[in-house]
């Protein structure tokens, strides 16, 4: 599972986009702990929106655990809730 750290700027996309792709290497649902972020800006939610693309086209998708006020609020705002699924849907 990926713990996601309480702020998520463009100064760590890198280092998430790392993360990430060790992630993909099981070839299965990615597990992503949101329940610490405080904080997300848009770069952040393009790569979890990048990621959420990819594992539609392997037939897989991102399990959300805990819950993020400041992630729900932005992602709400750029329209994207039903796509990252942060609702459990997916």
């Amino acid at each position: 599972m990926l713990k996601l750290p309480s702020e998520l700027a463009v100064s760590q996309v890198e280092e998430l986009h790392q993360h990430l792709l060790q992630e993909l290497e099981t070839d299965q649902d990615v597990c992503v702990d949101v329940s610490e972020v405080s904080r997300i800006d848009t770069a952040s939610i393009q790569l979890l929106c990048s990621l959420q693309k990819h594992l539609f086209t392997v037939s897989h998708k991102i399990i959300w655990y805990g819950q993020s006020q400041a992630l729900s609020h932005a992602v709400e705002e750029l329209g994207l809730t039903d796509f990252l699924a942060l609702d459990g849907t997916n």
